[in-house]
């Protein structure tokens, strides 16, 4: 006999299979990646069409087979369905559900990443910060949660806390005199903003602000260092750049 699993979770990708049944791929709370079928979700009139959709936050109540699950319920809490009214703000949403899909593993939970992706929607769907931020923020927070977080307290290579830095995508900053490439040059402001990204608190993680220059300043080298560890093509960042 199947065994009824329920745990809170995240929609992060839909596939349609057959003519009326869904596939989708849920970051769930307590379980990682799961793949689950969702029977009929493709008719107009299903239970289960409005609760596989992409961005979804919920409950979902599913019975455990040999080897996959099968959707029996979604109590919806979020739909965050005005991300979908902007093509960019659409790409950027779509962007980071593409890195969840790619680092989750089944089994494998990641409360702090699934509250991460949560916040992260929640500010693209209300407009708290630009779309560009927000993949920013994103992209090294994640790595912080995977483990890959780059030192910035100091020169990785003699310590030293005070002067000019630039940032290594080897993970961490380098001082003048240890960096003889400056390819990533970082301003005093502009460290202070990626130090802020790296430990804020969940909850004010999108409470900051930033001028033009210094987002253009940290988003090139945090990208650059995102790549470093997560080296995949995103259909979505087509869309963006």
């Amino acid at each position: 006999m199947a065994d009824l699993v329920i745990t809170k979770g995240i929609v992060i990708h839909v596939m349609p299979i057959k003519d009326h049944d869904k596939r989708i791929i849920l970051f769930s709370k307590d379980y990682g990646k799961m793949v689950v079928f969702a029977n009929g979700a493709k008719r107009s009139k299903s239970p289960l069409l409005a609760g596989t959709q992409p961005f979804v936050f919920g409950e979902f109540h599913m019975m455990e087979g040999r080897n996959s699950y099968t959707l029996r319920s979604v109590e919806i809490s979020e739909t965050f369905y005005d991300i979908r009214n902007d093509m960019n703000t659409l790409a950027y949403g779509l962007y980071l559900l593409e890195i969840i899909n790619s680092v989750i593993q089944e089994m494998d939970p990641n409360e702090e990443l699934l509250r991460l992706l949560y916040i992260s929607l929640a500010a693209l769907k209300i407009g708290s910060q630009p779309g560009e931020v927000i993949k920013s923020v994103f992209e090294l927070r994640s790595l912080n949660s995977l483990g890959f977080a780059p030192d910035l307290s100091g020169c990785m290579e003699c310590g030293e806390t005070e002067g000019a830095f630039t940032l290594s995508t080897k993970g961490g900053i380098l001082c003048s005199s240890c960096d003889h490439n400056k390819k990533y040059q970082i301003s005093y402001e502009g460290l202070k903003a990626l130090q802020y990204i790296q430990s804020a608190p969940l909850n004010k993680l999108y409470h900051f602000k930033i001028t033009e220059d210094r987002l253009e300043e940290i988003s090139r080298y945090i990208h650059s260092y995102f790549k470093s560890f997560i080296p995949n093509d995103f259909k979505s960042l087509e869309i963006l750049e």
